[in-house]
């Protein structure tokens, strides 16, 4: 039976469970931030799985992911061929099918795993899903109502879920993640083959 002083002592330590959980939260981040700030070179396996609800479409895409501390390659191997790769000002995706590179202005939002968590973060309600060991499941929904699920196994991103309100999504999983490791030589140097049909949509080009 719930006392009326039991009930008044719960009252009174439930705002002091809600602070300290936020605070596991925000450490959990700190922690994750710090980790990566560490990072000049990352080397990972990825799988990207995509799908849209208004036309009932799925695609699972995989490869490789490298960054270091001015560009990022994500280099496809299915489908194959592909590559997206973006530096300080600008980003270039090719398509051996199409023989085609399209070159833009770099996005807003970088594909790195910890660019991606500090874009939600701030403006995200945040919830702790599952802790076990090393590895936390982190819940964030934004005001638009996009759910943002992430995984972190020894303060690194394994997992980003992104789904909207529509039902459209977009998964990131990273396995074999190698950090401060040498990259391949001229990894970054994306050589398009001749007869490319490339289109320029920068806007300082």
């Amino acid at each position: 039976m719930v006392t009326y002083l039991n009930k008044i002592l719960l009252f009174i330590l439930l705002p002091i469970l809600l602070i300290a959980s936020e605070k596991s939260l925000d450490t959990i981040y700190e922690d994750v931030l710090i980790t990566y700030s560490t990072i000049n070179t990352y080397e990972t396996y990825f799988v990207q799985d995509n799908y849209w609800e208004e036309i009932d479409v799925y695609k699972s895409s995989e490869g490789k992911l490298y960054y270091d501390k001015e560009n990022l390659l994500m280099d496809y191997s299915e489908p194959i061929g592909q590559k997206l790769l973006i530096n300080e000002n600008n980003m270039t995706m090719y398509d051996p099918v199409s023989e085609q590179a399209i070159i833009s202005d770099k996005i807003e939002i970088e594909f790195r795993p910890d660019k991606l968590i500090s874009h939600y973060w701030d403006m995200s309600e945040k919830e702790l899903i599952d802790q076990f060991n090393s590895t936390i499941r982190i819940k964030l929904l934004t005001p638009e109502e996009e759910k943002i699920i992430i995984t972190i196994s020894n303060n690194v991103v394994t997992e980003f879920n992104i789904i909207d309100k529509n039902g459209n999504f977009v998964i990131y999983k990273f396995s074999d993640i190698q950090i401060n490791k040498a990259l391949p030589d001229k990894i970054f140097e994306l050589i398009l083959p001749k007869g490319t049909n490339i289109i320029d949509t920068r806007s300082n080009k």
